[in-house]
């Protein structure tokens, strides 16, 4: 049978999966409308919870959970952390390298500055 011809029982098929899916949305918003609310409310609070939690299990434990499940870096920073970023970020100021606008050009030449230190490394 060619693909482009469509049979009663593959509509009906379709028409019922459809049904079904639907049933299961409106079931669902039925028994839990409360769920996408709470979701919200505690993705808005997961920074304090973290810091909740962190304060609770110590900086070791809290870490190590946190390396696990991948984390984002702002829940994994130290103390020891802040102060490299901000030592990183004095040596790129003094350096002149940060709020640089690359020219845009024609020519496949991205400027005339020289390399800063962050190049050498």
């Amino acid at each position: 049978m060619p693909a482009d011809i469509v049979t009663t029982q593959q509509v009906a098929d379709q028409r019922a999966f459809i049904d079904n899916i639907n049933n299961l949305a409106l079931s669902w918003w039925k028994r839990l409308p409360w769920y996408p609310r709470m979701q919200e409310c505690l993705y808005r609070r997961i920074d304090q919870i973290y810091l909740e939690s962190r304060q609770m299990y110590g900086d070791e434990h809290f870490l190590r959970y946190a390396t696990r499940q991948r984390l984002a870096k702002k829940h994994r920073l130290t103390a020891a952390d802040v102060e490299k970023e901000l030592e990183t970020r004095r040596t790129l100021e003094s350096d002149g390298c940060l709020n640089l606008a690359v020219p845009k050009t024609t020519n496949g030449e991205y400027g005339r500055l020289k390399p800063t230190s962050l190049h050498w490394c």
